[in-house]
């Protein structure tokens, strides 16, 4: 139990002054959304993987959007089919859906696009989410060559069919992925990286890319050929914070220079909570997320399951979830979150500080004597660091271990997190966030596909998985993903420490700004000022 001074202590530390690079309008322009957002990593869609989706879901738009329900509410296409045969999805595109520029948007650009994120050239991290195709991930691997052997084919003009390996329920849902949209085939041959680039960016969204200043600003205006309804709302102007995104949001939300945030810093949050008029502003949306601490399971001690457990049964959730969210997240004891099929918290590994003292002492370290001296790698952002101090501390104190602490840039952190495939490296602080509301996201796409690279191999994990994906009975499936989260948590390659809550404020003048899906989007063009 980690000590309340020493709580308070870090929670103090977490307070960190941010500079803005880049002015924010100030004063409202009611034909002008004005937000500020993280520097994207990528600008190309189907590159981006992290939060680079919510700037980018402006401007590129999927084949449809998944509701409450598990429905497709279709966008780009006009219908989509699935075969009897329970593996070819027939889809008929909208031809009123145009690039900005109003050219149409054709079969053979969805085409390439979708093999150009399976080309391994290319090293799209979006790859895992189109591994359920015919082909794909051989290709992907290189195993392949031609890409014409992808399960990926244009039908006609305006539509394509794209064929599973096997029957894929959880197909339908990726289709709707913001991963998944289309990039102009000609636009992406020509200019090759620097398509991206305002004066050659063309997008299928509601928005156009006008203005794009590295580390300072973007700017978009509304797409004339949207095919959609169009935005309310003409011109959006994002401003690129510098240090922690989430103080630079609330300072500027405070000062009316902006008309909307996506989270709240941790030591704010108990004063917006009581503020009798920023808390009716305040808008909580609990995700199907989870944050964890993870090990690299490719070399000792932390491939010794002994020290694995012993390092997870003396992690105290509470002080890491109050000193982050002020208690609006919550207690994760289970990687995969109940909400998904198979999840089951029952399933959380149990014991005491005292069982951790025995299992680290059988692993070969007495009261942590000879326990190597480790590093705790992590992102700058999301309260990461304070949860890193918090984990270090619990450490020390019931194990006699101890730890160091890396913080990275958030780019760089992901950029370092993919060169962990080949390095070796501790321990991190990361995290999956729900792309479609099925197992199969977190079971195959996060853990087999081991895109957090903590490089846990079990076969009959891995087995229990690949049959879960075929199964098409929603009942058998749920039962076989369950067996696999009984092996995921005895195995603990990363134990679970919280579910984040996101916390917006959206101004009172702004309406129709809406949670959308379990990956929590949002979508400027359908809002609107009163």
């Amino acid at each position: 139990m980690l000590k309340s001074h020493i709580l308070k202590a870090f929670a103090a530390a977490a307070v960190i002054a941010t500079a803005l690079s880049g002015p924010v309008l100030a004063g409202a322009d009611k034909g002008v959304f004005r937000m500020i957002v993280g520097e994207p990593r990528y600008m190309d869609p189907n590159l981006a993987t992290d939060f680079a989706i919510y700037v980018n879901a402006q401007l590129f738009q999927p084949l449809a959007r998944t509701d409450k329900d598990g429905n497709l509410v279709l966008l780009q296409a006009k219908s989509i089919e699935l075969a009897p045969d329970g593996r070819t999805w027939k889809v008929e595109l909208n031809p009123d859906y145009k690039w900005s520029n109003g050219e149409p948007i054709t079969a053979q650009d969805w085409v390439y696009s979708w093999k150009r994120i399976l080309d391994p050239k290319v090293g799209s991290e979006a790859a895992s989410f189109l591994s359920d195709v015919e082909n794909a991930m051989d290709y992907n691997k290189g195993t392949i060559t031609d890409p014409e052997k992808v399960g990926i084919k244009a039908t006609g003009d305006f539509s394509f069919e794209v064929v599973t390996a096997l029957p894929a329920p959880q197909f339908r849902a990726k289709l709707a992925l913001p991963y998944l949209t289309p990039v102009p085939k000609k636009v992406v041959e020509e200019f090759g990286e620097k398509w991206v680039l305002p004066e050659h960016m063309l997008s299928n969204g509601p928005y156009k890319l006008v203005s794009r200043v590295n580390d300072q600003s973007i700017v978009m205006e509304a797409n004339p050929h949207y095919g959609g309804k169009k935005p309310a709302i003409p011109r959006i102007e994002m401003t690129i914070a510098s240090g922690d995104q989430c103080t630079a949001q609330l300072r500027a939300y405070e000062a009316d220079e902006i008309d909307f945030t996506t989270c709240v810093p941790s030591q704010d949050i108990a004063r917006i909570r009581k503020d009798p008029v920023l808390s009716k502003e305040l808008d909580p949306f609990p995700l199907a997320a989870t944050e964890w601490v993870q090990y690299d399971m490719t070399q000792a001690p932390w491939n010794d399951k002994r020290v694995r457990h012993a390092l997870a049964l003396v992690i105290d959730r509470q002080p890491i979830v109050t000193a982050t969210s002020d208690g609006t997240n919550r207690i994760a004891n289970t990687i995969i979150p109940d909400s998904i099929p198979g999840g089951n918290s029952a399933d959380a590994l149990k014991g005491t500080v005292a069982d951790a003292k025995k299992l680290l002492a059988e692993a070969g370290f007495p009261d942590g004597k000879g326990f190597p001296q480790f590093t705790i790698s992590t992102t700058a952002t999301r309260e990461r660091p304070l949860i890193a101090q918090l984990l270090q501390q619990m450490w020390a104190d019931n194990l006699g271990i101890q730890a160091n602490i890396n913080v990275l840039e958030a780019n760089a952190f992901r950029a370092w997190v993919q060169t962990r495939k080949s390095e070796k490296y501790d321990l991190m602080i990361n995290g999956w966030w729900s792309d479609y509301a099925d197992p199969a996201n977190w079971f195959g796409d996060l853990i087999t596909a081991d895109v957090r690279q903590n490089h846990f191999a079990n076969d009959a994990f891995a087995e229990i998985v690949k049959k879960g994906d075929a199964e098409t009975d929603p009942a058998k499936r749920a039962e076989a993903f369950r067996a696999a989260n009984k092996i995921l948590e005895e195995e603990q390659p990363m134990t679970a420490l919280q579910n984040p809550t996101d916390l917006w404020m959206v101004k009172p003048d702004v309406e129709g700004l809406a949670h959308e899906g379990v990956l929590n989007m949002y979508h400027i063009g359908e809002a609107a000022f009163k």
